[in-house]
């Protein structure tokens, strides 16, 4: 499972097959379809556990006994990855998304980063510290794809500085309509 994680990680669905899930694995011929019994079936599981992490990490970073735009603020600065892009969401611009096996995991992990996000924003409005004309469910979506943009423009430029400001971006955002410094 822990193989099948980092080849989907690595080299995407479509790129990984189930002789390379051996090879990583250490796994002998035969075995990988002896458990499951086709490579969507262990990619699903390895998505299914791979977004439960990710939402467990989630879960607890947005749990934080902090003012809500400061747990918004430590979720659009946690350290990531930005040359190997989103664990789940560098699946999306393959066509195996279609695959309803592959896509649900997925997008419970983006569910879960926007529910999370708006209703941190929403505590922030009903305390007073965001402008109550903004619609918390909107900009959670804005942030989620900032989030997820700065992963493309890092790795398109291989420049891990262009993930940082496009936080920083979304944080001098939100400043601007909270009244308060988040960077």
């Amino acid at each position: 499972m822990d193989a099948t994680k980092e080849l989907l990680w690595e080299v995407g669905y479509e790129a990984m097959s189930p002789r390379d899930i051996q090879a990583r694995s250490g796994a002998k011929p035969g075995s990988l379809y002896h458990h499951f019994p086709s490579k969507l079936a262990i990619a699903q599981a390895a998505l299914d556990e791979a977004a439960a992490v990710e939402i467990a990490h989630l879960d607890e970073i947005f749990s934080a006994d902090l003012p809500p735009l400061e747990v918004v603020r430590a979720y659009l600065l946690l350290k990531r990855e930005a040359f190997r892009g989103c664990r789940l969401g560098r699946l999306v611009h393959e066509a195996s998304i279609e695959h309803e096996e592959l896509r649900r995991p997925v997008a419970a992990y983006f569910d879960t980063v926007r529910n999370h996000l708006a209703q941190s924003l929403a505590q922030a409005q009903a305390e007073g510290s965001l402008e109550a004309r903004l619609d918390p469910e909107s900009l959670a979506v804005s942030l989620t794809a900032l989030v997820q943009g700065g992963y493309v423009l890092a790795r398109t430029f291989q420049d891990e500085a262009l993930m940082r400001q496009a936080a920083d971006g979304a944080l001098a955002l939100i400043s601007n309509v909270s009244g308060s410094t988040l960077q």
